[in-house]
This record gives structure tokens, C-alpha cells and sequence, in this order.
């Protein structure tokens, strides 16, 4: 966990040098979700900070470096390796 009850994972250090790229989700207290990807490597504190900074009251990391990003519309493509799981955004038309 990244953010647990509005506060920092206790076991997440300020100024900690262990940096690499992540990803998390988040949820806000009216129930939307945020996906968040890092572009550059971060620390698990400021990571989680991002998520506390959003207003979400429980952020979880999902796998971290191994990521890679497909969104077209913020021109980030990342087609390179190999993908694992697949989270997708969908609208519905009313």
C-alpha cells in the first residue's frame, strides 16, 4: 500500500535513494479511481506523496518498472517488450 487511511505507508522513508519507475491506482472519496505512471524513476514516499496530493485516501503500487504505457492522446506510446496485464479506460455513449 502507498497511502493507507490519508497517511504514507509508515515504512516509506523521505529522501530514500531506492528509485525506479511506478504505478499505482488510488481511489478518491467520491469513489473515481487515479491511475498513475511515473516517466521518470521516483521513490516509493514521494510516489505515494503524488497520490496523497490527489486527495486519494488508499493508493496501491501495482508492479513498478516492468510497466509500460500505451496512451495515444498524451502522445506516450511505449510498444517495446513485453506486456502483462492490460488496464483499460472505456466511455460509455448515451
Amino acid at each position: 500500500m502507498l497511502v493507507i487511511d490519508g497517511d504514507i505507508n509508515p515504512a516509506f522513508k523521505q529522501g530514500s535513494n531506492n528509485l525506479n519507475i511506478r504505478n499505482g491506482v488510488g481511489i478518491l472519496p467520491d469513489g473515481k479511481i487515479v491511475f498513475a505512471m511515473s516517466k521518470e524513476q521516483i521513490s516509493f514516499y514521494d510516489f505515494a506523496g503524488y497520490f496523497k496530493s490527489q486527495g486519494c485516501k488508499n493508493a496501491l503500487y501495482l508492479d513498478g518498472f516492468v510497466s509500460q504505457t500505451y496512451l495515444p492522446e498524451k502522445s506516450w506510446i511505449q510498444t517495446d517488450g513485453n506486456f502483462g496485464v492490460i488496464i483499460g479506460v472505456t466511455t460509455e455513449k448515451k
